[in-house]
């Protein structure tokens, strides 16, 4: 019986850190996005590649686009489709 304890317990262990595995805010940020008006749900002035092209698009009279660390894999992630005029910003607004 002691050995079967410990094998339920194990197995407990083992779903309990799957489940906080799967709820950690990295793995449950999204980075696709179909739009710009789907990325402007979470970003609202778009995401930059970097931090120099977030502030050529205020210097263009936009909104300060998202640049960190997530921001810039979501950028990456949708820059050929969202970023038409390829400056670097995608979904500027």
């Amino acid at each position: 019986m002691n050995s079967f304890v410990r094998a339920a317990c194990i197995a407990a262990a083992a779903a309990l850190t799957t489940s906080i595995v799967a709820l950690s805010p990295a793995t449950a940020a999204q980075s696709y996005y179909s739009s710009c008006d789907a990325l402007h749900r979470d970003f609202t002035h778009g995401v930059a590649k970097s931090f120099k092209a977030a502030k050529k698009q205020v210097r263009a009279g936009y909104g300060m686009p998202a640049y960190g660390r997530h921001a810039r894999n979501v950028y990456w992630t949708n820059h050929s489709r969202l970023d038409r005029d390829d400056d670097g910003t995608a979904c500027e607004a």
